[in-house]
């Protein structure tokens, strides 16, 4: 039996929705039924996670009392960054190397590729420090949006520059024109080489760009013809690059006429996209794109039909769209809330804002790329899959890993481990073995009671294999100091908790966004009460120090590595 069907059979509310999230997308959105917005603390937390990348606890009482309409403007009101980040070209001009010798010119390249790597590695750390830190989270879940949607990989691509240049034409257009954002990317120098127009002229035309354009970025399966796709290319001939900038070459452009999806003319790049925004097509299929990923389930035909004649009404701006979709009370409906699977970063990010944590940017970016995550290098031409794809045995596992390194609790090699299973390595620590074995039996009721055999913990001993992925990013946080900015001794005793329940209760409402099934707080309950045994505190948990910080920091790492932490 599996990570996943254990935690199902242990936990089957939680599960049972982590595992359905996919079925979910047939379920229905509207209703003969109005639904009524109940402006709460739910309803603003929902909002700030999905418009967002989660809520800081002082931000959601502010916020409920303000009222929907302000805070959607709040979020609606955009600035570009004060300060982009800055990058270069990185290149090593054909003059200088030909002056060199063999071995000269390997050593330049050999430079070169190591400071493309620190810039792009630069970047991506920026990109992450505005997702946890910036002022304006939903340009930022926008441009991360665009970049699944208009997708380039670096991989292929092979060069930060122009990567780089992509994403901020994502962020310069993330809440405005969805057609002025279709014209730019098709001048695009990483989309030109991505998929190959750079090399798309008319006496052999490539329709990479032109399939992808039709079938990913405008109109959606179905609605074209393999002549259309033909016809298309040969409308974005000549278009091409020059040391990463867009060139516009006449000469390799096809300027006969065409007929694409029933218009016929001497169609070039502009003329194409003003055929396909013409098109029923294309306002439906931005439309549902959108709706999927900020509501999590698809939309029904009436829904994504009512908002694709919305958008197309507003001539496809980004803005008065989201305004409308956060104002709707079916935004809001109990099949929306909760019902997404987590991101790799929307897990960690989201984590991070609502436990207060700052750790070093560059161990977000690397530990999203080990939950399946890699930003600017996503798996293919479609994007990341998404959904309930993002959840596996071994990511499920790795996510709890990579949280409990972010909590200071986890153990190196802790990877070959079930986040529960971590506990009872480090319980080598305690007084007792006895009180270790307690630990490591709570651990396994929470995975599938009944299902294994407690046993004692035995002590931990460093890997003498080579580091592993996660062992590297441990070392990642040590050498950079990191320690958890957070004081949850300090939380529980601003709130006045004094009881093991409520403190229990208090950690599940700050860190899941959904209500986990009676069994499993009686379970964290009683993990919470083992801890307090294995260490021999007795009275107040607030009252005993270190060790109290520690316990609730295991009670963190433990919330978060359960499927209700995968929803969001």
């Amino acid at each position: 039996m599996n990570t996943i069907q254990r935690l199902t059979r242990a936990l089957p509310g939680a599960a049972g929705l982590l595992l359905l999230c996919a079925s979910a997308a047939g379920r229905t959105g509207t209703g003969a039924v109005e639904v009524e917005l109940t402006w709460n603390s739910r309803a603003v937390e929902h909002l700030l996670n999905r418009a967002g990348f989660g809520a800081r606890p002082e931000e959601i009482e502010r916020w409920v009392e303000a009222g929907p309409k302000a805070l959607v403007e709040r979020l609606l009101d955009v600035e570009s960054p004060e300060e982009p980040y800055f990058y270069d070209r990185l290149e090593v001009s054909r003059d200088a190397l030909a002056d060199m010798d063999r071995e000269g010119r390997r050593r330049a390249m050999q430079r070169l590729k190591a400071a493309d790597k620190r810039q792009l590695q630069g970047f991506l750390a920026w990109w992450v420090d505005e997702l946890v830190n910036g002022e304006y989270p939903l340009r930022e879940r926008m441009t991360l949006f665009w970049h699944g949607f208009f997708t380039s990989s670096v991989t292929d691509v092979k060069r930060s520059y122009p990567m780089i240049r992509q994403n901020e034409l994502l962020r310069e257009h993330a809440l405005g024109s969805y057609a002025d954002l279709l014209r730019k990317i098709l001048r695009d120098p990483a989309m030109l080489r991505y998929l190959d127009n750079d090399s798309n002229k008319k006496a052999s035309p490539n329709e990479n760009l032109a399939r992808e354009l039709m079938e990913l970025f405008s109109l959606g399966e179905g609605n074209f013809t393999e002549q259309d796709v033909h016809e298309a290319a040969r409308a974005l001939t000549g278009r091409t690059t020059s040391r990463f900038d867009y060139l516009y070459r006449a000469r390799q452009h096809d300027p006969g006429k065409k007929t694409i999806l029933g218009v016929t003319g001497r169609a070039d790049g502009d003329d194409l996209v003003d055929i396909l925004l013409a098109q029923d097509a294309c306002p439906r299929w931005v439309a549902g794109r959108l709706l999927v990923y900020f509501e999590g389930v698809a939309p029904t035909e009436q829904r994504r039909a009512d908002y694709a004649a919305f958008l197309r009404r507003e001539h496809y701006e980004i803005r008065p769209f989201l305004r409308r979709l956060f104002l709707d009370p079916r935004f809001y409906r109990d099949e929306v809330v909760g019902a997404r699977v987590l991101s790799p970063i929307d897990y960690l990010v989201g984590s991070c804002r609502r436990l207060g944590l700052d750790p070093p940017p560059a161990f977000l970016v690397a530990a999203s790329g080990l939950l399946g995550q890699r930003l600017l290098a996503p798996p293919n031409v479609k994007g990341w899959e998404g959904g309930a794809a993002w959840i596996t045995t071994s990511s499920l596992m790795q996510r709890g890993n990579v949280m409990g390194a972010l909590l200071g609790v986890v153990v190196p090699r802790a990877e070959r481990l079930d986040p529960f299973e971590q506990f009872a390595a480090m319980d080598a620590e305690r007084p007792a073995m006895d009180s270790g074995a307690d630990m490591a039996m709570d651990g396994e009721a929470l995975m599938s009671a009944g299902d294994r055999v407690a046993r004692p913990a035995a002590p931990y001993s460093p890997p003498k294999a080579r580091p592993s992925q996660l062992d590297r990013l441990i070392t990642l946080v040590d050498r950079a100091n990191y320690r958890p900015r957070m004081n949850l001794i300090a939380r529980i005793t601003r709130r006045g908790l004094l009881v093991d329940r409520d403190i229990v209760d208090y950690l599940l409402d700050e860190l899941l966004a959904i209500e986990p099934p009676a069994e499993t707080r009686e379970l964290l309950l009683e993990h919470l009460r083992r801890e307090r045994r294995s260490y021999g505190i007795e009275g107040r948990l607030v009252n005993s120090g270190a060790v109290g910080e520690r316990i609730l920091r295991r009670l963190a790492h433990l919330i978060l590595s359960l499927p209700e932490a995968q929803l969001g």
